[in-house]
């Protein structure tokens, strides 16, 4: 496949059976697919995602306590949505490449395997929502991670398995 998927939706969640993240994308025509992500890829993704935010109030007194508004900010506007629902033969495959693009706007996010690829384009506010996700996920995992900064605080409530 040459073309990029270009992700519209999607749902995040861990699996204790794989011990990953699995993601249930959707494209604007409505396609899906099972993008498996490893713990080892994601930290990688998450430090790369982490110091982009951080830019945002590089050299910034206070800076930490400002990442920490902003992101408070971030998932109080977080809206419930329905989750998109895998099908019995939908196609899956575990991502073994992800890049970042930056720009003061958005993070790109693009998911690749082999030659396939998924395109997740982020303004910055879904960017620390879904960071704010994956962290709950990575505490129902039992994950740990030396990424994850202080101004992304744990969450206040038992975590889920599934969040959307």
């Amino acid at each position: 496949m040459s073309d990029s998927l270009q992700i519209t939706r999607f749902t995040t969640e861990y699996s204790p059976e794989q011990d990953r993240i699995r993601m249930v994308i959707e494209t604007a025509e409505g396609e899906k697919r099972v993008i498996w992500l490893t713990y080892r890829l994601l930290n990688r993704l998450i430090e790369a995602m982490v110091k982009a935010l951080e830019q945002e109030t590089s050299g910034v007194p206070e800076s930490s306590n400002l990442q920490g508004f902003s992101q408070e900010r971030a998932r109080q506007k977080q809206v419930q949505e329905p989750p998109v629902l895998a099908e019995q033969n939908t196609p899956e495959w575990l991502v073994n490449r992800v890049d970042l693009t930056v720009s003061p706007e958005k993070l790109d996010i693009v998911l690749f395997k082999d030659e396939e690829r998924a395109s997740l384009p982020m303004p910055r506010m879904n960017a620390r929502q879904w960071l704010g996700i994956v962290r709950q996920l990575f505490t129902v995992a039992q994950w740990h991670s030396e990424h994850w900064p202080s101004w992304i605080a744990q969450p206040n409530t038992a975590p889920k398995q599934v969040v959307h």
